[in-house]
């Protein structure tokens, strides 16, 4: 690691996604992410400074404006922007690779959803500035798919720093009985598997008809500046069980609220079509709950099949029914990936991404 008396000195900026509305709770979890970056580096005594295009309720945001809604110029503009107030910090720069190519030695560029590197990474004179950037995946799954579509960037220009949960703050609680109880926690979205899920709970509740389904989270994407087309059909959806009786709706929940949350199920389900990461299952393996999620991206490493959850087909409501059926019905089953939950958790500590993340900082500081 370098020397940290470098990094002090040339401070941190943290740019977020201009896609993106900070300063929100409950938010999604790369902006969970974000702040946890800029406490490691404030515990640290190091500088850090947050950017993005649109915040609220007083977050330490500085916000940048934009003149363009087109996607590459904006992208030009957006980072331009930053690097007009910050001349000499490390950069990370959340799903916004342009950074890379205007500042190459000092960013960090971090993918909490797969985002396309410009249309231009190839050409004379921009290349040679994509190959130098850094660039940080919260999951192998998710390096390797950057890696099959920009063979030009060099493998050890990307790096793996896998997310960490809150071990205090997520925790079993004592005497917690979940019973038939599942929880969902998240966007009520297309590519959150909700629809899967809705269509598995029928099948479920024809063989447990006592089983019950906690839905917390909301139509609404919380960090996004626009809204999504299908959301509105998919919580009429919701609602229209709930008012059948076939689920119920516990809504947006604080972040400080959800370890509540987990306690009170005795099943996470996480029905992802697609994850970078997936640290709504890592939160809830802390909390002591066995997870059954969908076998895609990151959600594929933490989860240990048989050993702290199930691992099902994605977009296959039966398959995902008959997970939850299993361990539903089967008591000692479920006490057992119990158990492996939180020891599961205990491999992705805060600590572990912190070193971690600082030691990223360090090589980027001496770089410049």
């Amino acid at each position: 690691m370098g020397s940290p008396k470098t990094l002090e000195q040339a401070g941190v900026a943290i740019l977020a996604s201009r896609m993106c509305e900070l300063g929100n709770d409950p938010c999604g979890g790369s902006e969970v992410v974000l702040w946890e970056d800029r406490e490691i580096l404030r515990n640290t005594g190091i500088p850090v400074r947050v950017y993005g295009r649109a915040a609220h309720n007083g977050a330490p945001v500085t916000k940048l404006a934009m003149r363009t809604r087109l996607p590459l110029i904006s992208s030009l503009e957006y980072c331009g922007g930053l690097l007009l107030r910050e001349h000499r910090s490390v950069l990370i720069s959340y799903n916004e690779p342009t950074i890379a190519a205007l500042a190459p030695s000092r960013a960090i560029v971090r993918f909490d959803w797969s985002t396309a590197l410009p249309k231009y990474w190839k050409l004379p004179g921009w290349l040679s500035r994509f190959q130098r950037g850094l660039y940080l995946f919260p999951s192998e799954s998710e390096r390797q798919s950057f890696l099959r579509l920009y063979p030009l960037i060099p493998n050890d220009s990307t790096v793996v720093v896998p997310n960490g949960v809150d071990l205090k703050l997520f925790r079993p609680a004592k005497g917690a009985d979940g019973g038939l109880r599942v929880g969902y926690a998240g966007q009520w979205s297309q590519g959150k598997g909700v629809s899967q899920l809705l269509g598995g709970w029928g099948l479920v509740r024809k063989q447990l008809p006592t089983a019950e389904l906690y839905l917390a989270g909301g139509a609404r994407l919380w960090k996004n500046v626009t809204t999504s087309p299908v959301a509105e059909p998919l919580a009429k959806r919701v609602e229209r069980m709930a008012k059948e009786g076939l689920l119920q709706i516990v809504g947006e929940l604080k972040r400080s609220e959800m370890s509540a949350f987990w306690n009170s199920v005795s099943v996470a389900v996480v029905p992802s079509l697609c994850e970078a990461f997936g640290l709504v299952a890592l939160e809830a393996l802390a909390c002591g709950v066995p997870v059954v999620a969908s076998a895609v991206g990151g959600l594929r490493e933490i989860i240990v099949d048989g050993e702290c959850g199930l691992l099902v087909p994605p977009n296959d409501p039966r398959k995902l029914a008959e997970a939850l059926v299993s361990l539903l019905s089967n008591e000692p089953l479920r006490k057992r990936l119990a158990e492996g939950a939180r020891r599961r958790a205990e491999a992705f500590s805060l600590e572990r991404r912190s070193e971690a993340l600082l030691g990223l900082l360090s090589r980027r500081a001496e770089m410049r």
